[in-house]
């Protein structure tokens, strides 16, 4: 029987007087502790071991790991005072630790490390609240750098590590004199996010070990800007933490509940049968009740699939969690249903409990491109609602359906070319109604496992996509058409201006051009603004060499109207189509957006030679990332590869009105000092508030944190005329460039466009 264990340890108190007694590891332990072993909230089988000497907590380490089984979850958490000695080696300090002799005197955190690699859970989660300093003499210099590395002395497979800090003489305890803090920042907002169900982030009952660090490391930031926590796993699939036992029925469902429209009811019940399939024995309960409400619904299918439904959950009937995962028989559970919470589940998708009822081989599942659309008439059964082999298109997917109805007009009015028609038609189906419906929840850079998790060849299409803001989890696998290799349908992300958009890649040229001849056709598309009249016109690569064309369409049919680009990669078998859609940004911005894309020109895919998974991040991007704001995110960010000397770069897609930018992260202060230096000089820096000089000094709290200047950008070959206003600063700590450059002329709403704008952006961002 596998099972979920943890092992709090903490201490507070000292003999060596080098190590200062502390309050808040005591209270960090037995609230921590207490938020784990409810049977409502953890489920864990928790020991706690409080001020003991570092033999007796060694030992409980080694027992702790041993004679686990491979899906069992283990959790250690240690509060108090980690050591670091002048060769970089890390030790937590116990009650007899001696600081000029931790190896002898504390547990060493290389005796964690092969306690942890030698246990055969697969499921190991380790948490660090300490406040670090050097273990070494007073007058001696440390031959290592200022930071702990705890991530990396941890790392190794089927881990997930979380640090509230990774510096040395830092104090957990913030500004409260030494001694009388009673609880440490970052633990407390990690119980607080567990006992409140806060750090429920999705909103689907369970708590997850990236939502629990994600909650705590924004709320750390924003009440102390300069401590920031950090996170590395090397796991798979999603590592369920705890159950949130204040779970209600998201609003965004509740909302359409009670609207008037019965499509939006008939939606929010698909809903809550998804999330009754996935959720726990609470979020089981509180859907049950909203769906017995609906019994009385005014519209019959409604009241009729509410009750059908209930036939078939009646109340405690446990429903396996499309979760899967394991975990430890709980203990007794107030809510009506009892269950463990599963230690680890793969990413759950949109559509996974839908595939799990669709209908039997041997019955002709309903024609998805010949949906009725009076729910309310009597010729709906009930059991359709949640039967059908996909779920029902949701707003945003409308602009596709109606598409998917001129498409078909147009071709029966015309009698175009009839194979290649056909086969555009099929495939305008399946996009309509099957491919476009994205999958949700899932995990950058892990593929999810169902039906549209992207395929080989999907990933490879993926890799060649020039535009930031198109990731694993926002892109779904969509069956290939005859002649092509790949189609993959990615929704909008307004974090990086990207629209929603298909991808294809064909078998060969003569496959592309038929298609994109058709579509051209069917779609009554015409050059872009700005390009010559006509059908369309070319695109160019660096070399200005011809490699695909382009053309705009605005679709009528839909309500309201989106406007339309697509362009097409002859080098590399590929065509992108962008639907940029009013509801997406407030109209006329899409159609902008749209308009600026087609002007640029860029090439919309990368030479194969070029291409990157954008959901591969090092280890370096992620520390990378965890320094910078919630904006930037791996949902609009992108690895680059780094330029000597630097650790990590990163270019980042932006909303509409922010400046385009980009993060370089060096290992020392010398370096990115040197790297600045370099890019002032080259780009004749100078004070973006006008006054003498090449820079500025940039300060926090009247406090000197770094330097920026303003430059101008080089352009690119493609633009080499684009010299467009970029603001560049450098950090002390942590040792950061920062790139900001002004949109390019002819973008949407370009509120920032020169000097003044971005240092007046700058200044807010920056604080």
């Amino acid at each position: 029987m596998t099972g979920r264990f943890a092992l709090v340890v903490a201490t507070y108190a000292f003999n060596d007087p080098g190590l200062r007694q502390l309050t808040a590891p005591v209270h960090d332990a037995e609230a921590f502790a207490e938020v784990l072993a409810d049977p409502a909230i953890g489920g864990f089988e928790v020991t706690t071991l409080i001020n003991q000497p570092h033999h007796v907590v060694g030992a409980a380490i080694g027992d702790f790991f041993s004679d686990r089984l491979r899906d069992d979850l283990t959790l250690l958490y240690f509060s108090g005072h980690g050591l670091k000695d002048d060769a970089g080696k890390l030790y937590l300090a116990m009650t007899d630790t001696r600081t000029l002799t931790p190896l002898f005197t504390s547990v060493a955190a290389d005796q964690i490390d092969y306690a942890m690699t030698g246990c055969h859970s697969n499921h190991q989660v380790l948490i660090l609240d300490c406040c670090y300093s050097g273990a070494f003499p007073a007058g001696t210099i440390a031959k290592a750098d200022d930071q702990v590395h705890a991530l990396e002395t941890f790392s190794g497979r089927g881990r997930t590590v979380l640090t509230a800090s990774d510096a040395t003489q830092f104090a957990f305890e913030g500004e409260t004199p030494h001694g009388q803090a009673t609880q440490s920042v970052f633990t407390r907002h990690l119980v607080a996010g567990l006992r409140d169900g806060g750090a429920d982030l999705d909103q689907d009952g369970d708590i997850t070990v990236d939502e629990l660090y994600s909650y705590v490391h924004d709320h750390v930031v924003a009440e102390r800007p300069r401590q920031r926590p950090k996170k590395q796993d090397n796991i798979e699939g999603r590592t369920v933490l705890a159950r949130n036992r204040n779970w209600q029925v998201p609003q965004h469902i509740r909302t359409a509940l009670e609207s008037p429209a019965v499509r939006d009811r008939r939606n929010a019940l698909e809903d809550l049968d998804q999330l009754h399939r996935t959720g726990g024995a609470i979020v089981r309960s509180r859907i049950h009740d909203a769906i017995t409400r609906l019994v009385n619904d005014d519209s019959r299918a409604i009241a009729a699939a509410a009750a059908s439904w209930l036939d078939s959950h009646p109340t405690g009937t446990p429903t396996s969690s499309a979760g899967g995962g394991t975990g430890a028989a709980m203990k007794p559970d107030p809510h009506p249903v009892s269950e463990a919470i599963p230690a680890t589940a793969p990413a759950r998708t949109n559509d996974a409990a839908q595939h799990e009822d669709s209908p039997a081989k041997d019955q002709a599942p309903p024609d998805p491109c010949h949906e009725g659309e009076d729910e309310d008439a009597g010729t709906t059964e009930p059991a359709a609602l949640f039967g059908e082999p996909e779920p029902s298109p949701r707003p945003e997917h409308e602009a596709i359906r109606h598409s998917d109805g001129r498409f078909r007009s147009r071709l029966r009015d015309r009698k175009w070319a009839i194979p290649t028609a056909a086969a555009a038609v099929a495939m305008a189906c399946v996009v309509a109604v099957g491919g476009w419906h994205i999958a949700g929840n899932g995990v950058a850079g892990h593929p999810i496992a169902d039906e549209k998790a992207l395929r080989g060849p999907d990933v490879d299409l993926l890799k060649l996509i020039a535009s930031t803001g198109y990731h694993r989890n926002t892109c779904n696998h969509v069956n290939p058409a005859p002649g092509q290799v790949a189609q993959i349908a990615c929704r909008a992300n307004k974090a990086a201006s990207v629209p929603l958009a298909a991808f294809i890649r064909f078998t060969n040229i003569d496959k592309l051009t038929d298609f994109y001849q058709t579509t051209s056709r069917i779609m009554q598309t015409a050059s872009c603004p700005g390009d010559p009249p006509g059908p369309d016109a070319p695109v160019f690569d660096d070399l200005h060499r011809v490699v695909g064309r382009k053309t705009c369409a605005v679709d009528p049919t839909t309500n309201p109207a989106s406007s339309t680009l697509i362009v097409t990669d002859e080098p590399d078998l590929a065509i992108a189509q962008f639907i940029y859609r009013p509801t997406d940004w407030t109209s006329p911005v899409a159609e902008q957006l749209r308009n600026y894309k087609a002007a640029r020109g860029d090439r919309q895919f990368l030479p194969v030679d070029e291409a990157h998974d954008p959901d591969e991040f090092t280890s370096a991007d992620k520390d990378l990332l965890s320094h910078l704001s919630s904006e930037f995110t791996r949902t609009n960010c992108r690895h680059e590869d780094p330029r000597q000397p630097a650790d990590a770069e990163i270019a980042c897609g932006t909303p509409v009105g922010y400046p385009t930018a980009s993060f370089v992260e060096f290992p020392t202060a010398a370096d990115a000092t040197v790297g600045y230096q370099s890019a002032l000089r080259l780009g004749s820096g100078h004070a973006c508030d006008g006054r003498p000089g090449q820079d500025s000094l940039q300060t926090r709290n009247d406090l000197p944190i770094g330097r920026f200047t303003c430059i101008l950008s080089a352009g690119d070959t493609v633009h080499p005329d684009d010299h467009r206003p970029c603001l560049l600063s450098v950090l002390d700590s942590p040792h950061i460039a920062r790139g900001f450059c002004a949109s390019a002329a002819g973008a949407p709403q370009p509120a920032i466009a020169t000097d003044s704008d971005l240092l007046a952006w700058f200044q807010k961002w920056a604080g």
